[in-house]
């Protein structure tokens, strides 16, 4: 029927436009998206990770790996120091709440980790979060917590992008854990990602931490990302 079909070809569009929108400012280096991307968008990033500490110098990276499964469900793939002490992650988001540019919005997550080293106390770990974006053509925060039940421990890391020109863009992060008798920890992050089309983004970061317990003094972040969409 003639408005059935009007009815879908807008709502096409919408999509396409959600999409576009999403896809205009890039993801910080390490703290997840808000809410999750739409159907049919694919964003990969890997970074390499050079760390000081007490005089060493050692390599190690991550990478992370974001798509939308339906409207409401986005999926979250990653692994951690996967030369040292490898942690796998699977996170699914639900989204309950998007604004009408589909750049804001919230989104309840449930996480599980799966360390891979030798000396782990568990191999795998459930974890609950909410997260959340805010966010407009020139402006991305985003901000995720998660809650470990067995560890009785919080994590969480909140970033900002903001766009200096159509290839440029500055980002910053905070991210931290504190733990019922762990020391907390908190590391700052400041960086550059260049777009140099659609598709591909290159990163460049350093980051330190703020606390006395720590695991590295300082560290640089190289870090390309292939964000894909239909």
């Amino acid at each position: 029927m003639p408005g059935m079909n009007k009815d879908t070809s807008a709502g096409k569009q919408k999509e396409m436009m959600d999409m576009q929108t999403q896809m205009s400012l890039p993801m910080s280096f390490f703290t997840h998206m808000g809410i999750p991307l739409n159907a049919g968008t694919y964003s990969l990033r890997v970074a390499a990770l050079l760390d000081q500490y007490k005089g060493l110098t050692t390599a190690d990276m991550n990478f992370q790996f974001e798509t939308g499964l339906s409207k409401t469900v986005g999926l979250f793939i990653g692994g951690e120091k996967l030369f040292d002490d490898p942690t796998l992650e699977a996170m699914v988001q639900f989204l309950v709440f998007k604004s009408r540019n589909g750049m804001s919005g919230f989104s309840p997550i449930i996480e599980f980790e799966f360390p891979l080293g030798d000396e782990a106390p568990r191999h795998f770990y459930t974890l609950v979060g909410i997260a959340g974006t805010l966010s407009n053509s020139r402006l991305a925060s985003n901000l995720v917590l998660h809650y470990s039940p067995i560890e009785d421990l919080v994590e969480g890391s909140a970033s900002l992008v903001i766009k200096a020109s159509k290839q440029i863009f500055f980002v910053s992060e905070i991210s931290g854990l504190v733990g019922n008798g762990l020391k907390p920890v908190f590391e700052l992050l400041g960086g550059v990602k260049v777009k140099l089309n659609k598709n591909f983004i290159l990163g460049f970061a350093f980051q330190f931490p703020v606390t006395v317990n720590r695991d590295y003094s300082s560290q640089y972040v190289f870090q390309p990302n292939i964000m894909l969409g239909k």
